[in-house]
């Protein structure tokens, strides 16, 4: 569960739907990998939309380059691309 994912999620102008699944993806995502494995039901349940209103917004996320399906056989991995760590050899 990454908070920080969450916190930097709400600061994207979206529409209402895509900040939700975003929100929902980045609530459940790993901090280091950016990355989570959710069902679409799953997804669905916590946003409370339906199955296919989330396969619509992750479809639209991923236009956006918010988020990338990473497909592992049947399994969907999600990766969120916001907060992307930044590269060890940049100074701040």
């Amino acid at each position: 569960m990454s908070h920080h994912l969450t916190n930097q999620a709400w600061d994207i102008e979206l529409r209402g739907m895509q900040k939700l699944v975003l929100l929902c993806l980045a609530h459940l995502s790993v901090m280091s990998t950016r990355e989570c494995c959710p069902t679409i039901a799953r997804i669905a349940v916590m946003c409370g939309i339906s199955d296919s209103s989330v396969r619509d917004q992750i479809r639209a996320l991923a236009a956006l380059g918010l988020v990338e399906e990473l497909r592992d056989g049947r399994i969907v991995h999600y990766r969120v691309n916001i907060g992307a760590p930044r590269d060890a050899n940049v100074e701040a």
